[in-house]
């Protein structure tokens, strides 16, 4: 997971609009940044590890300008959390051209197609799946020739896994997706400029009224002509029932802050629909619903209004300690849960307490939260969580490569439940979560259920390849 941003203007700097556009999307990703600008001339980068406001705390230099460009937030699943890994990834071609890309995304053939690219010369400089989407791209536009829009759609049918990316040259902006749509990419104007991002709050900050997203294998160029959308032709095909989308659901549970639409839906909507769907089929006895802040707030609040039990913010978040899902370490994640909440013993003390998390990846946060409220009081904990077990592994941008890691494919539920020291623990159904958005066949549900759509997609598409239909 991670935050992607695009801009183009006619005329206008972007740079302030790209850096308060990674403000709105840093909890997508805490550990490296990056901005590429151009001013038609010129393609500039900087980018380094941190925080969006200890990277760009100000204006790199005096004439670090660019009517378009492009930034990144990075949250490091393929490759470590070092300088040559961080995005954007700037590529200069033999024929005197330059173009850089960010990415949000995993690639799952990443060693193939890299071991394809060196063995024709290409040198790394990281192990990042955006630096392969670059060269790739770039070796494609100078050996064979290609126009960047015929390269791109090269890459689509080539590479694997999720990626959502903006690319930019001296000139034009690209912003593309994979063909299943995994992550978000939405897109907006003022009537004169343009911002394209991995979330709408992106927009707006930059007072860019929402558009459209990027369709799953769309293409879409800006450039002095004007705005160019380019659907792919299996998403065409798609329509008569060839090609599925594979929208990532882990995004309304947790990713995307709810404020933000994508797929289709706003994310608030979703997390209230799914904690009215767990009061609607509980029975337990309790007095008070509580989140776990942030991301369960509106799950919580819809229990809470199904139910008719009070809803109460009993534990306050440091707000300056970052999401410990996405820490990379554990003895970071460890340290993060025990920075960033206080109890509110008011609100716990001799009360039956309905605890709402959005989800249970590893079980740090749950128990350590657990034993925090039973020590401020609380004479039951039943634990509501606003997703499935997640009990597989994903491949598309969330950091679970080992199942080992998720404590939903190594226990029962009631060893989950004794080992976060729960009285009661239910999780949302698979079935319960899909009655919470439209056209679910079109979600990947793949860390709850192992059906991993992507796979099934690309063997359907191979055999209709070998059929020539």
């Amino acid at each position: 997971m991670c935050g992607v941003i695009g801009y183009y203007s006619d005329e206008r700097d972007g740079f302030a609009d790209i850096v308060n556009g990674l403000f709105q999307m840093q909890h997508r990703g805490q550990d490296a940044c990056g901005v590429a600008v151009s001013d038609g001339r010129r393609l500039r980068l900087h980018k380094g590890i941190g925080y969006v406001r200890e990277v760009f705390g100000h204006r790199p230099s005096d004439d670090f300008a660019g009517r378009l460009g492009c930034g990144h937030v990075r949250y490091p699943t393929q490759g470590g959390n070092r300088p040559e890994n961080t995005q954007p990834h700037m590529v200069t071609t033999l024929d005197g051209g330059i173009l850089a890309l960010c990415s949000n995304g995993d690639i799952v053939n990443y060693w193939g197609i890299r071991e394809w690219l060196e063995a024709r010369g290409v040198d790394f400089e990281g192990s990042n799946d955006g630096e392969v989407l670059a060269k790739y791209i770039a070796w494609l536009h100078v050996s064979e020739g290609m126009p960047l829009v015929r390269a791109i759609r090269r890459l689509q049918d080539d590479i694997r896994g999720a990626y959502s990316a903006v690319l930019v040259t001296r000139e034009r902006l690209f912003a593309f997706r994979d063909p299943y749509g995994v992550r978000p990419l939405s897109f907006g104007t003022d009537g004169k400029d343009w911002i394209i991002a991995s979330e709408t709050p992106a927009l707006d900050i930059a007072r860019m009224d929402f558009v459209d997203e990027v369709g799953p294998g769309e293409i879409i160029t800006w450039d002095e002509e004007g705005m160019h959308r380019l659907p792919h032709p299996d998403i065409i095909a798609a329509r008569r029932g060839r090609v599925d989308t594979a929208h990532c659901i882990f995004e309304h549970i947790y990713f995307s802050r709810p404020d933000s639409k994508a797929f289709g839906h706003l994310a608030y909507d979703v997390r209230k629909r799914i904690g009215a769907w767990l009061a609607e089929t509980d029975d337990v006895e309790a007095d008070v619903v509580v989140p776990v802040p942030d991301s369960s707030n509106a799950v919580a609040l819809g229990y809470a209004q199904a139910s008719g039990l009070p809803f109460e913010i009993g534990l306050i978040r440091n707000h300056y300690v970052g999401r410990t899902f996405i820490s990379p370490e554990q003895s970071r994640r460890d340290e993060g849960v025990r920075l960033k909440f206080n109890p509110v013993r008011e609100v716990f003390e001799g009360k039956r307490v309905v605890l709402v998390d959005d989800s249970i990846v590893r079980g740090t946060t749950s128990r350590k939260l657990a034993r925090m409220v039973r020590g401020a009081g609380a004479s039951e904990i039943h634990m509501r969580v606003g997703s499935p077990i997640t009990a597989h592994s994903c491949f598309y941008g969330i950091d679970t490569p080992s199942r080992q890691e998720l404590i939903g494919s190594r226990m029962t539920l009631d060893e989950i439940r004794e080992h976060i020291t729960a009285d009661t623990l239910r999780y949302t159904t698979v079935e319960g979560l899909k009655s919470c958005v439209d056209r679910p066949e079109g979600f990947c549900f793949a860390c709850f259920d192992g059906k991993y759509p992507i796979a099934v997609a690309e063997e359907k598409r191979m055999e209709l390849v070998e059929a020539g239909t």
